[in-house]
C-alpha cells in the first residue's frame, strides 16, 4: 500500500473516532443531566456518591473534548497537506507512528529531544 492509501486510511479512522466519542459524549451529557436533575437524597453518603458520579462524567467529557481537538488539529493538517511530515526536521513520520499515534507531529527522535527540552534538557529529573 502506499502512503497516500495509507493516509487515506488514517483520515478514516480518525472521522469514525470523533463520530463515536461525539455520540458517546452525548450520552454522557444526558446522564450528567439527569443525575443534576433527580432528587438528592439528603444523606451524606447519597450526595457524596452523586458528586463522584458527577465529577467523573465531568472528566470523560473533557477528556474526549481534548481528544476531538486533536482529531479535528490532525485532519486539518491532512486538508492543508502538512499532515505526517514531521514539524521540526521536515521528513516524513514513519506510517506506523501515525497509525499508532494520529496525533502525532513529530517523527519519534524530535518528539523525545522535544519532550527532553520540555523537561530541562538530559538532567531533568525523569517524570514517572
Amino acid at each position: 500500500m502506499n502512503r497516500t492509501n495509507d493516509l487515506l486510511k488514517i483520515r478514516e479512522l480518525l472521522q469514525r473516532r470523533r463520530r463515536d466519542i461525539l455520540h458517546a459524549t452525548q450520552g454522557a451529557q444526558r446522564e450528567l443531566t439527569a443525575l443534576k436533575d433527580q432528587d438528592r437524597d439528603p444523606e451524606y453518603e447519597e450526595n457524596a456518591q452523586a458528586e463522584l458520579a458527577d465529577y467523573t462524567l465531568s472528566s470523560l467529557m473533557e477528556a474526549q473534548r481534548r481528544e476531538v481537538m486533536l482529531i479535528d488539529a490532525a485532519l486539518r493538517r491532512m486538508d492543508t497537506g502538512v499532515f505526517g511530515t514531521c514539524v521540526d526536521c521536515g521528513y516524513d513520520i514513519p506510517i506506523e507512528r501515525l497509525e499508532a499515534l494520529p496525533f502525532a507531529i513529530r517523527c519519534e527522535e524530535d518528539a523525545t529531544r522535544h519532550e527532553l527540552d520540555m523537561r530541562g534538557g538530559h538532567q531533568a529529573t525523569p517524570t514517572i
